[in-house]
């Protein structure tokens, strides 16, 4: 135990103590590990791969898709009935 005077003549008694010491910095080495990974974590939820972001572009792009695919398929119905309608217009080799 170590006994020291303030500038007021008050007595402090000191433990110096190297496990509690060595407690402390683990501990406070621990709170700074957990502390970057929660912050890591955030970062990675916020501008990530799996960021709100990406996800609304996600949807962007399913829609743009659908409207693509909905265009194409009313093309595709279109040429059927083109094709369909020369299909009748056109003369059988068979009937002469």
């Amino acid at each position: 135990m170590v006994k020291s005077k303030d500038n007021l003549g008050i007595e402090d008694n000191f433990i110096e103590n190297k496990d509690s010491k060595r407690a402390l910095n683990v501990a406070l080495l621990v709170k700074i590990f957990l502390t970057i990974v929660v912050v890591y974590y955030i970062y990675l939820l916020l501008f990530g791969e799996s960021s709100i972001g990406v996800l609304e572009d996600a949807k962007n792009r399913e829609a743009k898709l659908k409207d693509e695919y909905h265009k194409i398929q009313n093309e595709n119905q279109k040429l059927q009935k083109k094709h369909f309608e020369l299909i009748q217009l056109t003369p059988d080799e068979d009937s002469f």
